[in-house]
């Protein structure tokens, strides 16, 4: 059960992440247009944030040691998330190239990168930090921690390949932009209320470090 409670914390989150993909290219194609640009780079740019936050998560993950712990990076991931319509206008507006002057080659480039950069890095990257972080929690000792990443990471990934798919046949197709942010939002910020709640049934286990072996001086 404990692995099925894991397995299904980072399906959500892998199913989040690609909804952010896949939405968010419709979302910035009213600012830079629809031309493999904006693919490129929003493709790129998750990329990147699922780089950092397997990174980062990993570091946490050894340090905090505690799920609940998550909840203070998915909580305002998902708030930031629901209140992307609110925002994301004056966002991107302060990165890209202003109406009244030409838009180079180079900027032609450079403002769909930063434009997803402002509003997609930073909940893409907390969502990516789930994988490793749970990881840990799984592995009950060292000789179950290739079972234990496999499960997390393939679940993850599931659950990526559910959210491309419901995201450009159905989500996209039945829902407002505004209406799939409040949804996507809502879901991490309930996913950060599940790791405070599984807190203290799903948590790695105190192992203790064997002694040191006596040396040849002893």
């Amino acid at each position: 059960m404990q692995s099925l409670a894991a397995a299904a914390i980072v399906f959500v989150g892998g199913f989040a992440i690609m909804v952010l993909e896949i939405v968010g290219t419709r979302f910035l194609a009213k600012y830079f247009g629809t031309s493999y640009y904006v693919w490129v780079n929003q493709i790129g740019l998750v990329m990147v944030a699922l780089a950092l936050g397997y990174y980062w998560g990993g570091i946490l993950a050894d340090r905090w040691r505690k799920l609940g712990k998550l909840a203070w990076l998915l909580a305002p991931a998902g708030i930031f998330t629901f209140y992307i319509p609110h925002f994301a206008d004056r966002l991107i507006n302060l990165v890209s190239t202003p109406v009244n002057q030409p838009l180079t080659p180079f900027r032609q480039v450079l403002d769909p990168v930063l434009g997803s950069a402002v509003v997609f890095l930073l909940p893409c990257v907390m969502l990516a930090m789930l994988s490793p972080y749970v990881t840990q929690i799984c592995a009950r000792n060292l000789s179950q921690v290739g079972r234990a990443s496999g499960l997390i990471f393939a679940a993850s990934t599931v659950g990526s390949i559910a959210g491309v798919f419901i995201s450009g046949y159905f989500l996209l197709q039945t829902a407002t932009l505004t209406t799939i942010f409040y949804v996507t939002g809502g879901a991490i910020m309930l996913l950060a209320a599940a790791c405070v709640a599984l807190n203290g049934w799903l948590q790695p286990p105190d192992v203790p470090i064997p002694p040191s072996p006596p040396s040849i001086h002893d």
